[in-house]
Protein backbone atom coordinates (compact mmCIF):
# COMPACT_ATOMS: atom_id res chain seq x y z
CA UNK A 1 0.00 0.00 0.00
CA UNK A 2 1.21 3.54 -0.69
CA UNK A 3 1.32 6.70 1.35
CA UNK A 4 -2.35 7.47 0.74
CA UNK A 5 -4.93 5.92 2.98
CA UNK A 6 -7.18 5.50 -0.07
CA UNK A 7 -5.25 3.75 -2.89
CA UNK A 8 -8.14 4.03 -5.34
CA UNK A 9 -10.92 1.75 -6.53
CA UNK A 10 -10.37 -1.92 -7.32
CA UNK A 11 -9.31 -2.27 -10.99
CA UNK A 12 -9.00 -5.77 -12.54
CA UNK A 13 -8.45 -4.54 -16.10
CA UNK A 14 -4.83 -5.81 -16.06
CA UNK A 15 -6.15 -9.36 -15.59
CA UNK A 16 -8.62 -9.20 -18.46
CA UNK A 17 -8.32 -9.48 -22.21
CA UNK A 18 -10.09 -7.14 -24.62
CA UNK A 19 -13.05 -9.53 -24.79
CA UNK A 20 -13.44 -9.34 -21.00
CA UNK A 21 -12.11 -12.83 -20.26
CA UNK A 22 -9.29 -13.72 -17.90
CA UNK A 23 -5.93 -13.67 -19.67
CA UNK A 24 -3.64 -16.68 -19.60
CA UNK A 25 -0.68 -17.40 -17.30
CA UNK A 26 -1.62 -15.09 -14.43
CA UNK A 27 0.15 -15.89 -11.13
CA UNK A 28 -1.55 -15.95 -7.76
CA UNK A 29 -0.19 -13.53 -5.12
CA UNK A 30 1.58 -11.63 -7.94
CA UNK A 31 -1.14 -10.75 -10.45
CA UNK A 32 -4.12 -11.44 -8.24
CA UNK A 33 -5.28 -12.49 -4.77
CA UNK A 34 -8.21 -14.80 -4.11
CA UNK A 35 -10.57 -13.64 -1.35
CA UNK A 36 -13.90 -15.07 -0.05
CA UNK A 37 -17.13 -13.59 -1.40
CA UNK A 38 -17.89 -11.87 1.92
CA UNK A 39 -14.49 -10.12 1.96
CA UNK A 40 -14.90 -9.06 -1.68
CA UNK A 41 -18.28 -7.47 -0.95
CA UNK A 42 -16.84 -5.46 1.91
CA UNK A 43 -13.70 -4.43 0.00
CA UNK A 44 -15.69 -3.44 -3.12
CA UNK A 45 -18.14 -1.51 -0.97
CA UNK A 46 -15.34 0.42 0.81
CA UNK A 47 -12.90 1.06 -2.08
CA UNK A 48 -15.31 0.80 -5.02
CA UNK A 49 -14.84 -1.02 -8.35
CA UNK A 50 -13.68 0.41 -11.68
CA UNK A 51 -16.49 1.34 -14.07
CA UNK A 52 -18.02 -1.38 -16.24
CA UNK A 53 -16.26 -4.15 -14.32
CA UNK A 54 -17.88 -7.21 -12.78
CA UNK A 55 -16.27 -9.31 -10.04
CA UNK A 56 -14.22 -12.25 -11.29
CA UNK A 57 -16.07 -15.02 -9.45
CA UNK A 58 -14.49 -18.45 -9.27
CA UNK A 59 -15.58 -21.66 -7.55
CA UNK A 60 -13.77 -24.48 -5.75
CA UNK A 61 -13.75 -27.77 -7.68
CA UNK A 62 -12.39 -31.25 -7.11
CA UNK A 63 -9.34 -31.95 -9.23
CA UNK A 64 -7.51 -35.16 -10.04
CA UNK A 65 -8.24 -38.53 -11.63
CA UNK A 66 -7.48 -40.99 -8.84
CA UNK A 67 -6.59 -38.76 -5.89
CA UNK A 68 -9.07 -35.89 -5.57
CA UNK A 69 -8.02 -32.48 -4.23
CA UNK A 70 -9.77 -29.14 -4.04
CA UNK A 71 -8.56 -26.18 -6.10
CA UNK A 72 -9.82 -22.86 -7.37
CA UNK A 73 -11.28 -23.09 -10.87
CA UNK A 74 -9.29 -20.22 -12.34
CA UNK A 75 -10.18 -20.70 -16.01
CA UNK A 76 -13.74 -21.48 -17.02
CA UNK A 77 -14.69 -23.78 -19.89
CA UNK A 78 -15.76 -22.41 -23.28
CA UNK A 79 -18.79 -24.08 -24.90
CA UNK A 80 -20.09 -23.40 -28.40
CA UNK A 81 -23.87 -23.05 -28.02
CA UNK A 82 -26.28 -23.28 -30.94
CA UNK A 83 -29.56 -24.64 -32.28
CA UNK A 84 -29.84 -28.16 -33.68
CA UNK A 85 -31.59 -26.79 -36.75
CA UNK A 86 -28.75 -24.22 -37.28
CA UNK A 87 -25.55 -25.93 -36.03
CA UNK A 88 -23.34 -23.51 -37.96
CA UNK A 89 -24.55 -20.48 -35.97
CA UNK A 90 -22.89 -20.86 -32.54
CA UNK A 91 -22.33 -18.51 -29.58
CA UNK A 92 -19.34 -19.07 -27.29
CA UNK A 93 -20.08 -18.85 -23.56
CA UNK A 94 -18.09 -19.60 -20.41
CA UNK A 95 -19.33 -22.08 -17.80
CA UNK A 96 -17.96 -23.39 -14.54
CA UNK A 97 -17.31 -27.09 -14.14
CA UNK A 98 -19.72 -26.99 -11.20
CA UNK A 99 -22.57 -25.55 -13.28
CA UNK A 100 -25.47 -27.97 -13.71
CA UNK A 101 -26.67 -29.14 -17.13
CA UNK A 102 -30.05 -27.61 -16.30
CA UNK A 103 -28.42 -24.15 -16.02
CA UNK A 104 -26.66 -24.65 -19.37
CA UNK A 105 -30.04 -25.63 -20.88
CA UNK A 106 -31.71 -22.53 -19.42
CA UNK A 107 -28.85 -20.29 -20.60
CA UNK A 108 -29.13 -21.50 -24.23
CA UNK A 109 -32.90 -20.86 -24.19
CA UNK A 110 -32.24 -17.36 -22.89
CA UNK A 111 -29.52 -16.62 -25.49
CA UNK A 112 -31.72 -17.70 -28.42
CA UNK A 113 -34.93 -16.24 -26.95
CA UNK A 114 -36.98 -19.44 -27.09
CA UNK A 115 -40.74 -19.18 -26.43
CA UNK A 116 -41.25 -20.16 -22.75
CA UNK A 117 -44.03 -22.62 -23.69
CA UNK A 118 -41.98 -24.49 -26.33
CA UNK A 119 -40.31 -27.76 -25.19
CA UNK A 120 -36.58 -28.15 -25.79
CA UNK A 121 -33.80 -30.73 -25.31
CA UNK A 122 -30.00 -30.34 -25.25
CA UNK A 123 -27.55 -32.49 -27.19
CA UNK A 124 -23.79 -32.91 -26.93
CA UNK A 125 -22.18 -33.18 -30.37
CA UNK A 126 -18.66 -34.59 -30.15
CA UNK A 127 -18.33 -35.76 -33.75
CA UNK A 128 -19.74 -34.47 -37.05
CA UNK A 129 -22.68 -36.87 -36.93
CA UNK A 130 -22.63 -38.17 -33.35
CA UNK A 131 -24.96 -36.77 -30.72
CA UNK A 132 -25.58 -37.57 -27.08
CA UNK A 133 -28.60 -36.25 -25.22
CA UNK A 134 -27.80 -34.47 -21.94
CA UNK A 135 -30.81 -35.81 -20.06
CA UNK A 136 -29.74 -35.65 -16.40
CA UNK A 137 -30.06 -31.92 -15.65
CA UNK A 138 -28.77 -32.33 -12.07
CA UNK A 139 -25.36 -33.47 -13.33
CA UNK A 140 -22.61 -30.87 -13.34
CA UNK A 141 -20.50 -30.04 -16.39
CA UNK A 142 -17.64 -32.02 -14.83
CA UNK A 143 -19.86 -35.04 -14.08
CA UNK A 144 -21.17 -34.99 -17.65
CA UNK A 145 -17.53 -35.24 -18.89
CA UNK A 146 -17.84 -32.18 -21.16
CA UNK A 147 -14.60 -30.73 -22.42
CA UNK A 148 -13.20 -27.40 -23.62
CA UNK A 149 -14.74 -26.21 -26.89
CA UNK A 150 -17.65 -28.68 -26.63
CA UNK A 151 -20.52 -28.11 -29.10
CA UNK A 152 -23.89 -28.13 -27.27
CA UNK A 153 -27.02 -27.80 -29.41
CA UNK A 154 -30.61 -27.00 -28.43
CA UNK A 155 -33.42 -28.98 -30.08
CA UNK A 156 -36.84 -27.27 -30.18
CA UNK A 157 -39.96 -29.44 -30.45
CA UNK A 158 -41.64 -28.87 -33.80
CA UNK A 159 -45.14 -27.39 -34.01
CA UNK A 160 -46.60 -30.74 -35.08
CA UNK A 161 -45.34 -32.28 -31.81
CA UNK A 162 -42.39 -34.17 -33.31
CA UNK A 163 -38.63 -33.83 -32.78
CA UNK A 164 -35.89 -33.17 -35.34
CA UNK A 165 -34.01 -36.22 -34.05
CA UNK A 166 -36.87 -38.73 -34.32
CA UNK A 167 -34.76 -41.69 -33.13
CA UNK A 168 -35.27 -40.56 -29.54
CA UNK A 169 -38.86 -39.47 -28.73
CA UNK A 170 -38.36 -38.65 -25.02
CA UNK A 171 -39.96 -35.51 -23.55
CA UNK A 172 -38.46 -32.04 -23.36
CA UNK A 173 -38.38 -29.07 -20.95
CA UNK A 174 -40.27 -25.80 -20.95
CA UNK A 175 -39.19 -22.54 -19.26
CA UNK A 176 -41.15 -23.47 -16.12
CA UNK A 177 -39.47 -26.92 -15.97
CA UNK A 178 -36.06 -25.18 -15.82
CA UNK A 179 -37.06 -22.58 -13.23
CA UNK A 180 -35.07 -24.32 -10.48
CA UNK A 181 -31.86 -23.88 -12.52
CA UNK A 182 -32.49 -20.24 -13.39
CA UNK A 183 -30.10 -17.58 -12.05
CA UNK A 184 -30.89 -13.96 -11.55
CA UNK A 185 -27.71 -11.92 -12.00
CA UNK A 186 -27.79 -8.97 -9.67
CA UNK A 187 -25.89 -5.87 -10.97
CA UNK A 188 -22.71 -5.03 -9.11
CA UNK A 189 -24.03 -1.63 -8.04
CA UNK A 190 -27.01 -3.17 -6.26
CA UNK A 191 -24.70 -5.58 -4.41
CA UNK A 192 -22.49 -2.76 -3.17
CA UNK A 193 -25.45 -0.70 -1.98
CA UNK A 194 -26.80 -3.71 -0.09
CA UNK A 195 -23.44 -4.34 1.59
CA UNK A 196 -22.74 -0.69 2.40
CA UNK A 197 -26.02 -0.40 4.22
CA UNK A 198 -24.77 -3.07 6.64
CA UNK A 199 -21.27 -1.65 7.01
CA UNK A 200 -20.21 0.35 10.01
CA UNK A 201 -17.23 2.55 10.74
CA UNK A 202 -15.43 -0.22 12.64
CA UNK A 203 -14.22 -1.73 9.34
CA UNK A 204 -12.50 1.53 8.35
CA UNK A 205 -10.86 1.73 11.80
CA UNK A 206 -9.67 -1.84 11.45
CA UNK A 207 -8.06 -1.03 8.08
CA UNK A 208 -6.24 1.99 9.53
CA UNK A 209 -4.81 -0.09 12.37
CA UNK A 210 -3.62 -2.74 10.00
CA UNK A 211 -2.17 -0.26 7.53
CA UNK A 212 0.89 0.49 9.65
CA UNK A 213 1.57 -3.20 10.31
CA UNK A 214 1.26 -4.08 6.62
CA UNK A 215 3.62 -1.25 5.62
CA UNK A 216 6.35 -2.53 7.95
CA UNK A 217 5.87 -6.11 6.81
CA UNK A 218 5.87 -5.03 3.17
CA UNK A 219 9.46 -3.73 3.33
CA UNK A 220 10.69 -6.88 5.11
CA UNK A 221 9.03 -9.25 2.68
CA UNK A 222 9.65 -7.29 -0.49
CA UNK A 223 12.97 -8.87 -1.48
CA UNK A 224 12.05 -12.42 -0.54
CA UNK A 225 8.65 -12.01 -2.14
CA UNK A 226 10.14 -10.82 -5.43
CA UNK A 227 12.44 -13.85 -5.49
CA UNK A 228 9.53 -16.08 -4.65
CA UNK A 229 7.43 -14.51 -7.42
CA UNK A 230 10.14 -15.09 -10.00
CA UNK A 231 10.62 -18.69 -8.96
CA UNK A 232 6.84 -19.18 -8.79
CA UNK A 233 6.40 -17.82 -12.29
CA UNK A 234 8.95 -20.25 -13.64
CA UNK A 235 7.58 -23.17 -11.67
CA UNK A 236 3.94 -22.37 -12.38
CA UNK A 237 4.72 -21.88 -16.06
CA UNK A 238 6.25 -25.33 -16.25
CA UNK A 239 3.43 -26.86 -14.25
CA UNK A 240 0.81 -25.13 -16.36
CA UNK A 241 2.45 -26.40 -19.52
CA UNK A 242 2.54 -29.89 -18.07
CA UNK A 243 -1.06 -29.60 -16.95
CA UNK A 244 -2.15 -28.35 -20.36
CA UNK A 245 -0.46 -31.29 -22.04
CA UNK A 246 -2.05 -33.61 -19.52
CA UNK A 247 -5.42 -31.97 -20.11
CA UNK A 248 -5.10 -32.44 -23.88
CA UNK A 249 -4.20 -36.09 -23.31
CA UNK A 250 -7.24 -36.53 -21.04
CA UNK A 251 -9.45 -34.79 -23.59
CA UNK A 252 -8.22 -37.17 -26.27
CA UNK A 253 -8.86 -40.16 -24.04
CA UNK A 254 -12.27 -38.78 -23.21
CA UNK A 255 -13.04 -38.40 -26.93
CA UNK A 256 -11.97 -42.00 -27.58
CA UNK A 257 -14.06 -43.23 -24.65
CA UNK A 258 -17.06 -41.32 -25.93
CA UNK A 259 -16.59 -42.85 -29.37
CA UNK A 260 -16.41 -46.31 -27.81
CA UNK A 261 -19.47 -45.51 -25.74
CA UNK A 262 -21.33 -44.41 -28.87
CA UNK A 263 -20.34 -47.59 -30.71
CA UNK A 264 -21.49 -49.61 -27.72
CA UNK A 265 -24.80 -47.77 -27.67
CA UNK A 266 -25.35 -48.41 -31.37
CA UNK A 267 -24.60 -52.09 -30.92
CA UNK A 268 -26.85 -52.17 -27.88
CA UNK A 269 -29.69 -50.60 -29.90
CA UNK A 270 -29.16 -53.15 -32.69
CA UNK A 271 -29.20 -56.02 -30.19
CA UNK A 272 -32.31 -54.62 -28.54
CA UNK A 273 -34.05 -54.44 -31.93
CA UNK A 274 -32.97 -57.97 -32.73
CA UNK A 275 -34.18 -59.12 -29.30
CA UNK A 276 -37.54 -57.50 -29.98
CA UNK A 277 -37.83 -59.34 -33.28
CA UNK A 278 -36.90 -62.61 -31.59
CA UNK A 279 -39.61 -62.04 -28.99
CA UNK A 280 -42.15 -61.44 -31.75
CA UNK A 281 -41.01 -64.59 -33.50
CA UNK A 282 -41.26 -66.41 -30.18
CA UNK A 283 -44.87 -65.29 -29.77
CA UNK A 284 -45.70 -66.47 -33.29
CA UNK A 285 -43.88 -69.73 -32.66
CA UNK A 286 -45.78 -70.32 -29.40
CA UNK A 287 -49.04 -69.55 -31.16
CA UNK A 288 -48.23 -72.01 -33.93
CA UNK A 289 -47.21 -74.58 -31.34
CA UNK A 290 -50.55 -74.18 -29.57
CA UNK A 291 -52.42 -74.55 -32.84
CA UNK A 292 -50.36 -77.59 -33.76
CA UNK A 293 -50.86 -79.00 -30.28
CA UNK A 294 -54.63 -78.58 -30.55
CA UNK A 295 -54.59 -80.15 -33.98
CA UNK A 296 -52.45 -82.98 -32.70
CA UNK A 297 -54.79 -83.48 -29.75
CA UNK A 298 -57.78 -83.82 -32.06
CA UNK A 299 -55.93 -86.16 -34.37
CA UNK A 300 -54.75 -88.20 -31.43
CA UNK A 301 -58.31 -88.47 -30.13
CA UNK A 302 -59.52 -89.61 -33.54
CA UNK A 303 -56.68 -92.06 -33.73
CA UNK A 304 -57.57 -93.47 -30.34
CA UNK A 305 -61.19 -93.94 -31.38
CA UNK A 306 -60.06 -95.64 -34.55
CA UNK A 307 -57.72 -97.86 -32.54
CA UNK A 308 -60.57 -98.93 -30.27
CA UNK A 309 -62.66 -100.04 -33.25
CA UNK A 310 -59.80 -101.66 -35.13
CA UNK A 311 -57.76 -103.05 -32.31
CA UNK A 312 -58.58 -106.64 -33.25
CA UNK A 313 -57.21 -106.43 -36.81
CA UNK A 314 -54.32 -104.03 -35.99
CA UNK A 315 -51.70 -106.77 -35.98
CA UNK A 316 -52.87 -108.06 -39.36
CA UNK A 317 -52.85 -104.63 -40.93
CA UNK A 318 -49.50 -103.66 -39.41
CA UNK A 319 -47.60 -105.73 -41.94
CA UNK A 320 -49.79 -104.34 -44.69
CA UNK A 321 -49.12 -100.77 -43.53
CA UNK A 322 -45.39 -101.39 -43.42
CA UNK A 323 -45.58 -102.80 -46.91
CA UNK A 324 -47.62 -99.80 -48.06
CA UNK A 325 -45.10 -97.47 -46.43
CA UNK A 326 -42.35 -99.11 -48.44
CA UNK A 327 -44.47 -98.77 -51.54
CA UNK A 328 -45.20 -95.15 -50.64
CA UNK A 329 -41.52 -94.40 -50.30
CA UNK A 330 -41.00 -95.99 -53.68
CA UNK A 331 -43.88 -93.94 -55.06
CA UNK A 332 -42.39 -90.78 -53.59
CA UNK A 333 -39.04 -91.45 -55.21
CA UNK A 334 -40.77 -92.20 -58.50
CA UNK A 335 -42.94 -89.08 -58.30
CA UNK A 336 -39.94 -86.91 -57.51
CA UNK A 337 -38.40 -88.06 -60.73
CA UNK A 338 -41.69 -87.60 -62.58
CA UNK A 339 -42.19 -84.08 -61.16
CA UNK A 340 -38.78 -83.07 -62.46
CA UNK A 341 -39.89 -83.97 -65.96
CA UNK A 342 -43.54 -82.86 -65.97
CA UNK A 343 -44.32 -79.22 -66.65
CA UNK A 344 -46.79 -77.18 -64.65
CA UNK A 345 -49.42 -77.42 -67.39
CA UNK A 346 -51.93 -80.25 -66.91
CA UNK A 347 -54.32 -81.70 -69.49
CA UNK A 348 -57.39 -83.51 -68.20
CA UNK A 349 -59.76 -85.80 -70.07
CA UNK A 350 -62.96 -85.79 -68.03
CA UNK A 351 -65.43 -88.22 -69.59
CA UNK A 352 -64.20 -87.35 -73.08
CA UNK A 353 -64.07 -83.58 -72.51
CA UNK A 354 -60.58 -82.09 -72.62
CA UNK A 355 -59.61 -79.41 -70.11
CA UNK A 356 -56.32 -77.54 -69.68
CA UNK A 357 -55.35 -76.25 -66.28
CA UNK A 358 -52.32 -75.95 -63.95
CA UNK A 359 -50.88 -77.96 -61.09
CA UNK A 360 -51.44 -74.95 -58.83
CA UNK A 361 -55.17 -74.90 -59.57
CA UNK A 362 -55.65 -78.63 -59.04
CA UNK A 363 -53.80 -78.66 -55.71
CA UNK A 364 -55.30 -75.43 -54.34
CA UNK A 365 -57.54 -77.27 -51.87
CA UNK A 366 -55.23 -79.70 -50.09
CA UNK A 367 -58.04 -81.98 -48.85
CA UNK A 368 -59.67 -82.46 -52.27
CA UNK A 369 -59.34 -85.59 -54.36
CA UNK A 370 -57.67 -83.62 -57.19
CA UNK A 371 -55.01 -82.34 -54.77
CA UNK A 372 -54.35 -85.90 -53.62
CA UNK A 373 -54.17 -87.19 -57.21
CA UNK A 374 -51.63 -84.57 -58.24
CA UNK A 375 -49.77 -84.26 -54.92
CA UNK A 376 -46.98 -86.47 -56.20
CA UNK A 377 -47.65 -89.24 -53.73
CA UNK A 378 -49.29 -91.48 -56.34
CA UNK A 379 -48.05 -92.34 -59.85
CA UNK A 380 -50.56 -91.34 -62.56
CA UNK A 381 -50.74 -92.64 -66.11
CA UNK A 382 -51.34 -90.36 -69.08
CA UNK A 383 -52.96 -90.99 -72.42
CA UNK A 384 -51.05 -90.77 -75.67
CA UNK A 385 -51.77 -87.04 -75.92
CA UNK A 386 -50.35 -86.50 -72.40
CA UNK A 387 -53.74 -85.98 -70.72
CA UNK A 388 -54.94 -87.56 -67.49
CA UNK A 389 -58.23 -89.42 -67.78
CA UNK A 390 -60.91 -89.00 -65.10
CA UNK A 391 -63.94 -91.22 -65.47
CA UNK A 392 -66.61 -88.63 -64.72
CA UNK A 393 -69.20 -86.68 -66.67
CA UNK A 394 -67.34 -83.64 -67.95
CA UNK A 395 -70.44 -81.56 -68.53
CA UNK A 396 -70.08 -79.62 -65.27
CA UNK A 397 -66.33 -80.00 -64.73
CA UNK A 398 -65.75 -76.41 -65.88
CA UNK A 399 -67.63 -75.21 -62.74
CA UNK A 400 -65.20 -77.25 -60.63
CA UNK A 401 -62.18 -75.69 -62.37
CA UNK A 402 -63.62 -72.17 -62.10
CA UNK A 403 -64.19 -72.70 -58.37
CA UNK A 404 -60.56 -73.76 -57.90
CA UNK A 405 -59.19 -71.01 -60.12
CA UNK A 406 -61.17 -68.23 -58.40
CA UNK A 407 -60.70 -69.61 -54.92
CA UNK A 408 -64.47 -69.68 -54.46
CA UNK A 409 -67.76 -69.16 -56.26
CA UNK A 410 -68.28 -65.72 -57.69
CA UNK A 411 -71.79 -64.32 -57.91
CA UNK A 412 -73.65 -65.30 -61.09
CA UNK A 413 -71.18 -68.01 -62.21
CA UNK A 414 -73.43 -70.98 -61.30
CA UNK A 415 -76.75 -71.78 -62.94
CA UNK A 416 -79.93 -71.30 -60.94
CA UNK A 417 -81.61 -74.47 -62.16
CA UNK A 418 -82.13 -76.81 -59.19
CA UNK A 419 -81.48 -79.99 -61.19
CA UNK A 420 -78.20 -78.68 -62.59
CA UNK A 421 -77.15 -77.53 -59.13
CA UNK A 422 -77.78 -81.04 -57.80
CA UNK A 423 -75.57 -82.50 -60.56
CA UNK A 424 -72.80 -80.01 -59.79
CA UNK A 425 -73.27 -80.80 -56.06
CA UNK A 426 -72.70 -84.46 -56.89
CA UNK A 427 -69.44 -83.59 -58.69
CA UNK A 428 -68.28 -81.44 -55.75
CA UNK A 429 -68.94 -84.34 -53.40
CA UNK A 430 -66.98 -86.70 -55.64
CA UNK A 431 -63.99 -84.36 -55.86
CA UNK A 432 -64.29 -83.68 -52.10
CA UNK A 433 -64.64 -79.90 -52.52
CA UNK A 434 -66.42 -78.94 -49.31
CA UNK A 435 -66.50 -75.21 -50.05
CA UNK A 436 -68.21 -75.69 -53.42
CA UNK A 437 -70.66 -78.17 -51.91
CA UNK A 438 -71.61 -75.80 -49.10
CA UNK A 439 -72.15 -72.93 -51.56
CA UNK A 440 -74.47 -75.04 -53.68
CA UNK A 441 -76.37 -76.17 -50.58
CA UNK A 442 -76.93 -72.54 -49.61
CA UNK A 443 -78.12 -71.70 -53.14
CA UNK A 444 -80.52 -74.62 -53.19
CA UNK A 445 -81.86 -73.60 -49.79
CA UNK A 446 -82.43 -70.05 -51.07
CA UNK A 447 -84.18 -71.43 -54.17
CA UNK A 448 -86.44 -73.47 -51.90
CA UNK A 449 -87.30 -70.41 -49.82
CA UNK A 450 -88.11 -68.38 -52.93
CA UNK A 451 -90.33 -71.21 -54.25
CA UNK A 452 -92.26 -71.27 -50.94
CA UNK A 453 -92.75 -67.50 -51.04
CA UNK A 454 -94.09 -67.72 -54.62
Amino acid sequence: MGESKYPGCIDNSSLLREDGRLRKNVVEELDYVIVPSAAWEKLSAFFGVAANQQPIERKVIKHGVYSKSCKIELYLMDFNLGLLCQPGHAITQEFSRTDQIGYVHWKIRKLFKIDPSRETRVWNRFMSNTYEQLGDHDNTVQEASLYQGQVILLEVREKDGGWTRKKDSSGGYTESDLAQYRREETPQGEKMVSVMEGLHGDFATFLQQRETEYKQQEEMLSDSFNRFVYQAKVRFGEEEKSLNERQEELNERDRVLRQLENDYQQRSDALEEEWKKLNEEKVDFNKNCMEKEEQFRKERQEFREMCETREKDLDDKKQEIEKREEELETEKRQMLEVNKIQSNKIKLDVGGNLFSTSMTTLTKEADSMLAVMFSGRHPLKTDDDGSYFIDRDGTHFRYVLNYLRDGGVKEGTLPTDAQILKEIRNEAEYYQLEGLGKTIDDMMANLGDEAEED
